[in-house]
C-alpha cells in the first residue's frame, strides 16, 4: 500500500509539472505568434484608411492569447496608432472594429459558424490545418520545431489588405 501511495503522489508530481511545462510552451508559442501578428501587421497594406481610426485593433476570441499579445505587444504602433489586443466574442464580431483577428485552435470551430459576419479589411489569421482553405488569410504551422506561415494573397486581397513582398518571400504561398 505505501509503494502504491508513493508512485500516486509521483504521478500526481508528474501531471502537475507537465501541465506548468505545457502552459509554458503555449505561453512562448502564443508570444512568438504575437509578434509574427505585428509584423504582419506593419507590413500589411489595408485598403481603406486606418488614419481615422483611434487604434489598431487586434481581436481574438481566446481570452488567453489577449492576456499574452497584451505583455508582448505593449506599447507598440501600427503607422503610428497604438496597438490594442482585444477579446471580443464572435456575437461582436460584426460590430466590433478590428483590424487583424486570431483565430486559435481552440476557437476555430465557433469561427466557422460566425465568418457570415465577417467585415472586410481584417486581416484573419489562424493555426489549424485547413484554415485558409476555409477563408483565412494567413496560417501559422510548425515545421522542424519552428513557427512557419503560409499566406493566400488573393483571398487578403479580396479582404482589402495587401501584403508587403517582404513577408511573401518568407511565407509559403498558397494559391486557391
Amino acid at each position: 500500500m505505501l509503494k502504491f501511495k508513493r508512485s500516486f503522489h509521483s504521478l500526481i508530481i508528474l501531471f502537475v509539472l507537465s501541465l506548468s511545462t505545457n502552459s509554458y510552451a503555449m505561453e512562448k508559442e502564443y508570444m512568438l505568434k504575437a509578434g509574427f501578428l505585428y509584423n504582419f501587421a506593419r507590413f500589411g497594406q489595408w485598403h481603406t484608411s486606418l488614419s481615422e481610426q483611434k487604434a489598431f485593433t487586434l481581436c481574438s476570441p481566446d481570452q488567453n492569447f489577449i492576456d499574452i499579445a497584451n505583455v508582448a505587444l505593449k506599447n507598440r504602433t501600427i503607422q503610428d496608432l497604438p496597438l490594442r489586443s482585444k477579446f471580443i466574442s464572435f456575437e461582436e464580431l460584426a460590430s466590433t472594429k478590428c483590424n487583424m483577428l486570431f483565430i486559435t485552435s481552440d476557437t476555430v470551430e465557433a469561427w466557422n459558424i460566425a465568418k457570415p459576419l465577417m467585415q472586410n479589411n481584417i486581416m484573419v489569421v489562424g493555426e489549424t490545418d485547413v484554415f485558409i482553405q476555409n477563408g483565412g488569410h494567413i496560417r501559422f504551422f510548425l515545421s522542424s520545431g519552428k513557427i512557419r506561415f503560409e499566406i493566400a494573397p488573393k483571398q487578403l486581397k479580396d479582404a482589402g489588405i495587401t501584403m508587403s513582398s517582404k513577408v511573401l518571400r518568407l511565407a509559403r504561398v498558397v494559391d486557391r
